[in-house]
């Protein structure tokens, strides 16, 4: 198995830390994963990272501005910043693939418009036109959280909650705890990201040779099977749902059924063949 490194980059408000694994035997392309709100690189590590460089691709999951060990003021990062953030990390590799998943979704289709992939893969994704089904899941649940959030101009409280945690992320009762120990992962997101996650959409067309992939999990509590449906045919293409699986599906118990779908996306829409080395390596 290729060995997991850590390095950084200069980015655009400061260092960008990433994860990179080389793909094992002969390199057939690079994908960059782009995590979601609250988290950071840590939910790709343990399964998407090795699978993908098991079946011939250089990985990179890269840390947005103010998360995990990546410079930069959380409290101002907005889906632009971010986006520039995947240009940044982008530029140091030959036509990667973009992997996005819940609010790198809807980072990676906004890079995906306005510079050339050589496909998109959304996961779980805000769709294009903003995380409103999220949005009235948190005010089902707990209204007063978004208050929360508001006064503290920053969407903590909504983690900082485990029992809302576990039924959000992870479609659990506060009684069943079986991924309790992935919840000190979750930390601060950004207001403003949040706002944007709303308002800011994703208004042109993604270049029809541009593959595309959209995956959504059946128990998904934020962007449920419908809104995941309605997203694939905004991209036009079809939309695959992992079953009894929750919004954190790259963790789940049924992640290789998520990877798999995706390699086989891969596999029928980019072609398998040697690429040149990237310019990004760990240090």
């Amino acid at each position: 198995m290729s060995r997991l490194t850590t390095g950084t980059i200069a980015g655009p408000a400061g260092r960008l830390g990433f994860r990179r694994m080389d793909a094992e035997g002969r390199k057939r392309g690079e994908l960059i994963f782009v995590h979601g709100a609250w988290s950071s690189s840590w939910y790709w590590e343990e399964h998407f990272m090795p699978f993908f460089a098991d079946a011939g691709f250089d990985v990179v999951a890269l840390n947005l501005r103010g998360h995990g060990d990546s410079e930069g003021r959380l409290r101002l990062a907005t889906i632009n910043g971010y986006v520039d953030d995947v240009a940044a990390v982008a530029a140091t590799l030959t036509n990667p693939v973009i992997v996005g998943h819940s609010m790198g979704g809807l980072i990676a289709q906004h890079y995906a418009v306005r510079h050339p992939v050589r496909g998109l893969a959304l996961l779980a994704s805000v769709p294009p036109w903003g995380a409103w089904s999220a949005l009235w899941s948190v005010i089902r649940e707990s209204p007063a959280k978004l208050i929360g959030c508001t006064l503290a101009f920053d969407l903590k409280p909504i983690v900082a909650d485990r029992d809302l945690a576990r039924r959000l992320l992870f479609s659990r009762e506060p009684s069943v705890r079986d991924m309790d120990h992935l919840l000190h992962h979750l930390g601060s997101e950004s207001y403003l990201a949040f706002l944007g996650m709303l308002f800011q959409r994703v208004t042109r067309s993604l270049p029809d040779p541009v593959p595309r992939f959209v995956l959504g999990a059946e128990r998904d509590a934020l962007f449920p099977p419908a809104t995941v449906r309605a997203s694939a045919r905004a991209l036009k293409t079809e939309a695959h749902l992992i079953p009894e699986t929750s919004h954190m599906l790259t963790v789940e118990h049924r992640w290789r059924d998520a990877a798999e779908a995706m390699l086989v996306w891969l596999d029928g829409y980019i072609p398998a063949r040697p690429t040149a080395d990237s310019n990004l390596n760990a240090g």
